[in-house]
């Protein structure tokens, strides 16, 4: 029993070892990028891209990376968007890979749950939602400035609860909703909704289809206010993402 604790011990502390190896390696190229990571079971990806898209109209610099596989593919990716210049990187990561240390040292500017509900339970040594929840803590270890989740999601008061330097917002269909979805429209080749912020509304819309689009929307719209977006920039990021086929 004490060598399998032994053993399960090492894995987070040779992660760790390796990532401020590669930080150093890197002459650590995320001192000078504004670091967004979305998390979720679904809908990282397009968030992503959503947010993405606003911060160029914003006409800041910016660049995504999608799963990064290991730590050793998340530094390379990072050192490779430093040398273009870009001063932001968004940043869509599993679970699994926060829970492998890949984050560790990294200085998260701020954080987007895009998770609406709780995976369901499965019957494994470790549950999807045992990671999840190790995820987090490793995540909010990192002190980021800005959590964004979704009010709607049945978890959302220990969501709130972890430790940000600054704020956490919600989004979603709750009234009380920092960001609150008033409607919304599904179409064959698209998506619309109006949101509501403070007392102000705006438009949205995307070619992504389902209602799950909504939620991304709404959460990578919120991320970006937070960012210091407007609603103009906002509509515009959202309507400017295309998915390539």
């Amino acid at each position: 029993m004490e060598e399998q604790k032994k053993k399960s011990g090492l894995k987070p502390k040779l992660q760790r070892a390796k990532a401020k190896f590669l930080a150093s390696y890197y002459s650590n190229p995320a001192k000078d990028l504004r670091i967004i990571a979305i998390t979720g079971n679904s809908g990282r990806d397009v968030t992503a891209h959503f947010l993405k898209e606003i911060i160029k109209f914003q006409d800041d610099k910016v660049d995504v990376i999608i799963d990064p596989a290991t730590t050793s593919d998340l530094y390379k990716q990072l050192s490779r968007i430093w040398k273009t210049g870009a001063n932001n990187v968004v940043i869509s990561i599993t679970s699994q890979g926060l829970a492998n240390h890949l984050f560790y040292q990294l200085p998260i500017y701020e954080t987007i749950n895009t998770d609406v509900e709780p995976l369901p339970p499965v019957a494994s040594i470790m549950t999807p939602t045992t990671v999840e929840s190790d995820a987090r803590d490793i995540l909010f270890n990192t002190q980021p400035n800005f959590n964004i989740i979704s009010r709607d999601h049945p978890e959302f008061d220990t969501l709130s609860n972890y430790p940000v330097k600054t704020a956490t917002f919600s989004y979603g269909h709750d009234r009380s909703a920092d960001l609150s979805i008033n409607r919304f429209k599904l179409y064959k080749k698209g998506t619309e909704a109006n949101l509501r912020y403070g007392n102000e509304n705006f438009d949205v819309a995307t070619y992504e289809t389902g209602e799950e689009s909504v939620n991304y929307m709404a959460a990578a719209a919120l991320g970006a206010l937070a960012l210091g977006a407007n609603f103009d920039e906002i509509t515009d990021g959202i309507a400017n993402f295309e998915r390539k086929n």
